[in-house]
């Protein structure tokens, strides 16, 4: 009989290494209420996949982003890339499925008053091998949305 410490380390043996997520914005810092664009580079192990968005069929749990309590009037969208169709295992059916890393495009409407705002992201995806899939992941990147300040408008009457 196994001990409860002997089947958790089994199982975390069975999980996947974590994917690794990053995000980078397109410049450094954005207009108030500006679109501000950036990529979220999510980086899976070799040997593993994790199912395109929108998944090719509607029981996979397809890789997805979503912007977690984000500020007042903040607003996120995603543009996922196509994914590869393989065929896994003995389903003759292909899917369709990342490997690699996998770059999302991402735009984020600004928030209203400059400063430095955190914002946190969710990745949420399902690895698989060509064999089997693992429990859903979720990996949180966490970053800075750096908004300028507007140019100082001229006071009437005075020269510069």
């Amino acid at each position: 009989m196994l001990s409860l410490g002997a089947i958790v380390a089994l199982s975390a043996l069975a999980a996947p290494p974590a994917p690794k997520a990053t995000l980078s914005w397109a410049a450094p810092k954005v207009a108030p209420l500006a679109a501000a664009r950036a990529t979220i580079s999510v980086e899976l192990p070799d040997g593993f996949h994790a199912y395109a968005n929108p998944p090719s069929r509607p029981e996979l749990i397809p890789l997805s982003v979503e912007l977690l309590n984000p500020p007042k009037g903040v607003k996120a969208s995603f543009q996922y890339p196509a994914g590869e169709l393989r065929s896994l295992g003995a389903d003759p059916q292909p899917v369709s499925v990342y490997e690699g890393t996998v770059r999302i495009a991402a735009t984020v409407v600004a928030p209203p008053n400059p400063g430095r705002h955190p914002l946190r992201f969710k990745v949420s995806l399902q690895q698989c091998d060509d064999t089997q899939c693992f429990m859903p992941q979720e990996v949180e990147v966490r970053t800075v949305l750096a908004v300028a300040s507007p140019p100082a408008k001229p006071t009437p009457g005075r020269k510069r």
